[in-house]
């Protein structure tokens, strides 16, 4: 244990001692009220004896660390050893001390209480070279990390993502990041990556280069530094926390090209040297920015040169117009920033360009493909097919010279087109088009211009071989329904089969097949394509009547090229106007020397075709008589069929009220066993076709009967067994009476079997389990259900429950389990519905 002795005369010897040693000495009562200072520690801080002598430890001097302190010294004494701790404490100046303290515990005279003498060494200067050191290590290592994520990073905004990250590790700030200058416009945008702000609101993310503190650093190209926010005019109120901020410009070849923005809560939170940090560390950011757009340069000019070769290799291979069209949008839309794209074909001898392909944003504008344009000066689409110029339109609201071009649901405000010219013949133009001005640069006119010449030569040779294809396609037309006439039991179907083909391989808007009512003599409507409205389905035309009656009587086609010149008191007129049809064909059918109908074809625009274009429609009309002349043959086979079927069905159920009559069976007993045998063999799933059969040999179920003498058959009391032996012979009757008629062959389980039982024991030929025809095997369980429950001469019928519980006994005996099962559920189900 320590044990210094504390004495109160000035001239103690230790006191003389503490007044020389250049360390710091302090010595506190037992409240840590100041009884002694040291001349060193009195002129560091730069205090006087009168100014802290008798004061509180913690009054006359700030502490930064005063908690920590406190309970230093609350646990000191006189047996316990020094405590050093470190303390950081206000000098009058105002700056701090770091200093290293010793505290000791002291006794008194009367040792009844203690002093605390605080011996301390001032680090200050050491602390500063430390922090400074750290913070140089820290700005290197961020400096460092902008350079690496230059060549690490693959675009502009991964560049400036990890340069918004490393402003966290030397700021503690409440919101900080990157604004970039729009190229466009004078607008400074947020960049995504921007911290501390959760809600970005569209004011915030786009704010114009004139206003608050970023606009000024924007132009003037020098930081700012506000150090009380709320008194500074400049200060575009951004964030209410806010009450300094920083910002220092990204400038990149004398050019201001974007602003780096740090903000604090506190005040006057940023020290020369942050501003000096952020501005080394800006400097370092457009270095970094411009290895990242020269990489992106060059990435782009790769990406043209792969945009040929790839539209080149995938063009190369497609036969189709509208696939061709297809795989240039994919392949453009890759590169230029567009919205829309467009290619039309140029009809020079009706000075028009048409619309042959319309896409925005991956969708076809179907509506516009296939109109005609005039060619007009004012049009763009014109002004590049007449002057074979590609043509650059940066904002279409602001441009007088060009008529908007059409467009889907917004309308555009840039546009880029070319020609497409091959063998110094414009056969097009090629455009591009995008919702925002400024969208397209002179670079992507070379590309698409480039691109626009590969393409019209790629169009030119798709558009022979088509040409070469359609008289391909016409034949196979013929032969898919050659195949449909042979295949198809339904006029409807091959007639919309027919029209189908009409439509697309003849190219006009709508077609129509009307038939010929031999009894009546009208065409009627039969089946249509391409019309707008219903209107055609109700038109009956007599022989002779408008272009489609006189068709059928002069049996040869008829034309009517313009329909604004034909008799106003023909028949279709109505129709046509509804319809805005201009041009009309009406060809006959005739098969086998009888008209069948009409054929009649309509179209839009005018058209003039040529001596093939007539033939494939009257071949086609051939086509499509042949199919009537068929259909109607086979619909008279199948009416035939049906007669007869139904003469069989009827002569069946002749049979069978004959047997219920010789056998006095009860009333209706035949019936019933029919419907509930159908019924039961739908629920085990037997298919529709099976079922047919099912009805016809429950019908017959007894007409092995008829071979049963009456003696026996009519007998009023028990069979002897030489009767019995004759009675179970029906069956095998049944059997020979019915096989020789191929129609009911199929018929012959129930007859044939339906007295053969589950265990064998049945005849006539004792099979067992699944031997038994399924349909024999239902029919068995209803008979003896509709034998049981009703009143026969020799007794009363039973009530449902005793006839069910008969039934089930009879289970794994008489009747399959599985059938017996399904039909307690069926009668019990029938049975509740009643109550």
């Amino acid at each position: 244990m320590q044990k210094n002795v504390w004495l109160n005369e000035m001239d103690n010897p230790i006191i003389k001692i503490f007044d020389k040693l250049e360390l710091l000495v302090v010595i506190l009562d037992r409240n840590q009220q100041i009884i002694y200072a040291n001349p060193h520690f009195l002129n560091l801080t730069n205090s006087s004896p009168e100014s802290i002598l008798g004061k509180n430890w913690f009054n006359a001097f700030v502490h930064k660390k005063a908690s920590e302190t406190r309970e230093v010294l609350s646990k000191i004494t006189c047996e316990e050893p020094p405590v050093q701790y470190l303390d950081e404490l206000q000098a009058k100046s105002g700056g701090f001390l770091s200093i290293r303290w010793n505290v000791s515990g002291i006794e008194n005279d009367d040792k009844s209480s203690h002093s605390t003498l605080c011996i301390g060494e001032d680090i200050t200067q050491h602390m500063n070279n430390e922090a400074s050191l750290k913070r140089q290590l820290s700005e290197l290592a961020i400096l460092h990390g902008i350079t690496l994520s230059a060549t690490t990073s693959q675009s502009m905004d991964e560049l400036v993502s990890g340069a918004t990250s490393l402003l966290t590790s030397i700021f503690s700030l409440n919101n900080y990041g990157i604004y970039l200058a729009d190229p466009t416009n004078d607008n400074l945008i947020m960049h995504d990556s921007y911290q501390g702000i959760p809600d970005k609101k569209q004011r915030d993310r786009i704010i114009p280069s004139t206003e608050g503190i970023l606009g000024y650093v924007f132009h003037s190209g020098e930081p700012y530094y506000s150090k009380d926010v709320l008194k500074d005019d400049t200060y575009f109120n951004f964030d209410p926390r806010t009450r300094s901020e920083l910002a220092v410009p990204i400038k990149l070849h004398h050019q201001t090209i974007g602003v780096i923005n740090a903000e604090s809560e506190k005040l006057d939170a940023f020290s020369d040297e942050d501003k000096r940090l952020l501005t080394t560390f800006s400097e370092t950011l457009s270095t970094a920015i411009e290895k990242i757009r020269l990489f992106e340069s060059t990435q782009q000019q790769a990406k043209e040169i792969s945009l040929l070769y790839e539209t080149a290799v995938a063009t190369s291979s497609v036969l189709d117009s509208e696939k061709l069209f297809s795989t240039i949008y994919e392949k453009v839309k890759k590169i230029l920033p567009l919205d829309s794209f467009v290619i039309v074909k140029n009809n020079k001898p009706n000075n028009e360009y048409i619309v042959v392909s319309a896409i925005e944003n991956d969708e076809k504008l179907g509506e516009w493909e296939g109109i005609p344009f005039p060619i007009e000066p004012k049009s763009p689409f014109s002004w590049v097919i007449l002057e074979r110029s590609p043509l650059l339109i940066q904002d279409l609201q602001s441009e007088t010279t060009y008529c908007p071009p059409f467009h889907g649901k917004k309308p555009c405000r840039s546009w880029l087109g070319v020609p497409l010219v091959v063998h110094e013949k414009t056969i097009g133009a090629m455009a591009v088009q995008s919702y925002d001005p400024k969208k397209f640069s002179n670079n992507d006119l070379h590309l698409l211009e480039s691109l626009g010449s590969q393409i019209a030569i790629t169009m030119e040779n798709t558009r022979l071989l088509e040409q070469t294809q359609k008289q391909l396609e016409r034949l196979s037309a013929l032969h898919d329904i050659d195949l449909v006439i042979n295949s198809s039991l339904d006029l409807r179907v091959t007639l919309n089969i027919l029209l189908d083909q009409v439509v697309e391989k003849l190219n006009i808007d709508a077609a129509a097949v009307l038939l010929l009512n031999q009894q009546t003599q009208l065409l009627n409507f039969a089946a249509g394509r391409g019309f707008r409205t219903r209107t055609i389905e109700s038109y009956r035309l007599r022989l002779g009547e408008g272009i489609s009656g006189q068709t059928t009587m002069e049996r040869h086609l008829v034309q009517a090229l313009d329909l604004f010149e034909t008799d106003e008191g023909m028949a279709y007129l109505p129709l046509l106007q509804e319809e805005g049809f201009l041009s009309f064909y009406s060809v006959p059918l005739i098969a086998k020397g009888q008209v069948k109908g009409v054929l009649d074809i309509f179209n839009r625009k005018l058209i003039t075709p040529d001596q093939d274009w007539i033939y494939f429609l009257e071949t086609l009309a051939g086509q499509a008589a042949i199919a009537i002349d068929n259909t109607t043959l086979l619909e008279n086979l199948q009416r035939s069929n049906i007669e007869l079927s139904l003469a069989y069905d009827t002569t069946l159920e002749g049979w069978t009220r004959a047997l219920d009559l010789r056998d006095q069976e009860t009333e209706g007993h035949t019936q019933r066993v029919v419907e509930m045998t159908i019924r039961l063999a739908q629920l085990l799933g037997v298919p529709d076709e099976d079922l047919v059969h099912i009805r016809r040999g429950a019908l017959l179920h007894d007409i092995g009967k008829m071979g049963i003498p009456d003696s026996i058959l009519l007998k009023p009391g028990p069979l002897t067994e030489e009767e019995w032996v004759i009675m179970r012979k029906h069956p095998v009757f049944a059997y020979n009476l019915l096989y020789p008629i191929a129609h009911l062959r199929q018929a012959l389980d129930i007859p044939y079997c339906h007295h053969e039982w589950w265990n064998g024991s049945g005849y006539p030929r004792h099979l067992k389990g699944e031997e038994i025809p399924l349909s024999a095997r239902i029919f068995s369980v209803v008979d003896v259900w509709d034998a049981l429950t009703s009143d026969r001469p020799y007794r009363k019928a039973w009530n449902a429950k005793k006839t069910l519980d008969y039934i089930e006994a009879q289970k794994n005996i008489q009747f399959d389990p599985q059938i017996v099962d399904l039909f307690q559920k069926l009668i019990k189900n029938e049975l509740f519905k009643k109550l």
